[in-house]
């Protein structure tokens, strides 16, 4: 799996053409050695919207024993789902926010967050999209979610805490949540990040 997922980061990377990645809703900050605060230590989160006002996401690398039907059991669409609960971040953990995996949302206004993955915390929705036949392939549950002030991500990643990479939903819905770290941080020299200033600059090995 390893081999696999490191292959597909470099297609992405080489795709863009060697052109810096800028935080945006629907990409991955990865943790740097840099980050000193120890709740994101080796943490992958998905931008789950950045804009002036700040930024949100949730880590996509964090699962933990947790069943989510026990976790939310007031939740119908989680009655026979056997995934974990993520912990999402460390903003509201007793709230719930879902990834899903979807080809086809029939009517429902959903705009992906990337490739074919939308996110909601609607549970009368994700009963309707998905009923009870939800599994760890097309449903992602999480409790919390992390959360920036209006410029403040943008300074961490200046201060080299963040890489940011393009997201697919091969990495956000890997089958080896606790390997996507390493993975996404092993081909370092080959990374460009983004700095506050907007100029591409390599990352150091």
């Amino acid at each position: 799996m390893m081999k696999s997922t490191a292959a597909l980061l470099l297609i992405l990377l080489n795709a863009s053409a060697a052109v810096a990645q800028s935080p945006a809703t629907g990409a991955l900050l990865v943790a740097t050695d840099e980050l000193r605060d120890p709740r994101f230590s080796e943490t992958v989160i998905l931008l789950l919207h950045y804009g002036t006002d700040g930024a949100l996401g949730v880590a996509v690398n964090r699962p933990t024993w947790v069943e989510a039907a026990d976790a939310f059991s007031d939740m119908p669409f989680l009655d026979e789902y056997t995934g974990n609960v993520y912990m999402g971040g460390p903003l509201a953990p007793a709230n719930l926010v879902t990834l899903i995996r979807l080809s086809d949302i029939g009517d429902h206004e959903l705009e992906p967050i990337v490739d074919d993955i939308y996110v909601s915390a609607d549970p009368i929705l994700l009963n309707e999209l998905l009923g009870t036949a939800g599994t760890e392939q097309t449903l992602r549950v999480y409790a919390g979610h992390a959360g920036w002030d209006a410029g403040q991500l943008d300074r961490e990643i200046a201060a080299g805490s963040w890489q940011v990479l393009p997201a697919s939903a091969e990495f956000v819905f890997t089958d080896d949540p606790l390997e996507l770290w390493v993975e996404l941080r092993a081909p370092q020299s080959e990374l460009m990040v983004y700095r506050a200033d907007d100029r591409p600059r390599l990352a150091s090995p």
